[in-house]
């Protein structure tokens, strides 16, 4: 259920370090954990590693947001769902590609869309986040769409101190002060790690969006080895001929 967690690699707004995100889960008894930074992988290997000292099963993903904009929320589903959400950053960073408001066609990679940004038409891999006090309310249309829906409670800060200083650090990213601080510009002030439990009562007329949430998780295999050096060897077949080329090069 916590599918879409902010470290402080989601700059200037989240406000908790990669190693503590995960503590947190381990205090919790979570099972998963979802790292969805915002326009960044950057802290998904720290994750991976700290999930797998917790026993906790890592999920990595992306939170693509334009300016104020939650577009939508990437989980690989592997390490090519990985490759394929990297792949959509890098062409949006080097200007190739306009930022998505919708999700292009993935093949690996589960999509989340929040309510406020629901395309008229959902592929097998979309599905729709609905918060928690969004499910109590009983005249939800959303709640028509039982089989798309997935139960979504962001994490972004641990206390009122730290919503404090997440709404300081999105005034230096919009260089205003506080009081000029727009609610759509921070996030909720609710984004902290509650128990599973609280979460579920949220959810108990409606127990097919705490299952399809818990499938989805189930379908996300990030293995990862961290112990491995992944730097290539040589440049060329051999260091003789690496030798060989860097002397050329510098003659």
């Amino acid at each position: 259920m916590f599918l879409n967690c902010h470290s402080t690699y989601s700059l200037r707004y989240g406000t908790i370090p990669v190693e503590e995100l995960v503590t947190e889960a381990a205090k919790q008894k979570l099972d998963y954990l979802a790292l969805t930074d915002i326009n960044c992988t950057t802290g998904v290997f720290d994750f991976v590693k700290s999930c797998k000292d917790a026993g906790i099963k890592a999920i990595v993903g992306v939170e693509f947001r334009k300016d104020e904009q939650l577009c939508f929320i990437g989980l690989a589903k592997n390490l090519d769902g990985f490759r394929e959400l990297n792949e959509l950053l890098t062409k949006t960073n080097l200007g190739e590609m306009p930022f998505p408001y919708r999700s292009p066609y993935f093949s690996n990679v589960f999509v989340i869309y929040p309510s406020s940004n629901i395309p008229d038409i959902l592929q097998p891999h979309e599905f729709i986040g609905i918060r928690p006090e969004e499910a109590k309310r009983y005249k939800n249309p959303l709640l028509k769409r039982l089989d798309k829906l997935v139960c979504l409670h962001p994490i972004t800060h641990r206390s009122k101190e730290e919503y404090e200083l997440h709404k300081l650090l999105r005034c230096i990213d919009h260089n205003i002060l506080l009081s000029n601080l727009k609610d759509e510009q921070s996030a909720n002030a609710h984004e902290y790690f509650v128990p599973k439990e609280r979460i579920e009562k949220a959810f108990e007329n409606t127990p097919n969006i705490l299952r399809n949430t818990q499938l989805l998780a189930d379908q996300c295999e990030f293995e990862l080895s961290i112990k491995e050096q992944k730097n290539k060897r040589c440049f060329t077949s051999n260091i003789y001929e690496d030798k060989v080329l860097l002397e050329s090069l510098a003659l």
